[in-house]
């Protein structure tokens, strides 16, 4: 299991991120990449020269990139320009994240901003837009990841199931946050065993609580729920930054991997 932490959670400059995160103890990074994309590193090539630089002198590697910018401009969306726009974002992501190593893409699910379309609607439209780009996923070896998000479109196991079946393909898999599946009215335990085998990415937040441990979460059982499913791949951390970023991101990294070299033990 390798444990990795988003930008936003220890609110560094991209240059200064993958050091702190190596230092901390992490494994890799998440990228958020929002409305500014195209100023990002992520976007140039001299850029993605850079950050694959700092992943070798740092040893945190890139471990994945999040779409952020759906948010914005959504495959919800049933005005074209729109539509083309984030289907090549989502394109030129799978290129590059194949270039740096990064082995998925958060892909959240998205509703249209001020079209009024709805659920079902919009569901079909991710369905559509993400047909167009699995080629892209497939050539590059990157995993495009639904995550079970707020909005209304894909709040569930269930939902992002239905987006993994129509796509039927190996790279199109759950990014599962057991956080938003306790936030949306969910039992993240069932949705774990539910996906099983179809998660690709885990976030790790804690509902209710400023630390992993706190608040709503029946932590134990949801890491004996990953465990029985034989997920080795990344959690990821999506916690609050608080006042001290570096010492919240160390808190949380420990009570993980204490809460899962436990559960292994038991075992």
């Amino acid at each position: 299991m390798k444990f990795g932490v988003r930008n936003g959670v220890l609110r560094k400059p991209w240059n200064d991120l993958f050091y702190e995160a190596a230092r901390l103890g992490f494994d890799g990074v998440e990228l958020d990449i929002g409305a500014d994309y195209d100023k990002t590193l992520f976007w140039s090539a001299d850029g993605r020269r850079e950050i694959e630089r700092m992943t070798r002198e740092s040893g945190a590697e890139l471990a994945s990139v999040c779409l952020g910018v759906m948010w914005r401009l959504s495959l919800s969306s049933e005005r074209d320009e729109i539509r083309e726009t984030a289907i090549e974002i989502i394109k030129r992501s799978t290129a590059y994240c194949g270039e740096l190593g990064a082995g998925f893409i958060l892909v959240p699910i998205t509703p249209a901003r001020d079209e009024g379309i709805d659920p079902e609607r919009s569901l079909e439209n991710w369905i559509k837009g993400l047909e167009l780009c699995l080629q892209d996923a497939e050539r590059n070896g990157v995993i495009l990841a639904v995550e079970n998000v707020g909005g209304g479109i894909c709040p569930s196991a269930r939902k992002q199931m239905r987006i993994i079946e129509a796509m039927d393909s190996p790279y199109v898999r759950a990014y599962y946050d057991f956080g938003n599946g306790l936030s949306l009215g969910n039992d993240p335990v069932e949705e774990i065993r539910f996906l099983g085998d179809k998660i690709a990415a885990i976030h790790a937040k804690a509902p209710g609580g400023t630390y992993l441990g706190e608040g709503d979460l029946d932590f134990e059982a949801v890491a004996e729920a990953i465990g029985d499913i034989g997920y080795d791949g990344y959690i990821i951390l999506e916690t609050k930054a608080t006042d001290d970023p570096s010492y919240a991101a160390s808190r949380n990294l420990n009570f993980l991997k204490k809460l899962f070299k436990e559960g292994w033990d038991a075992k």
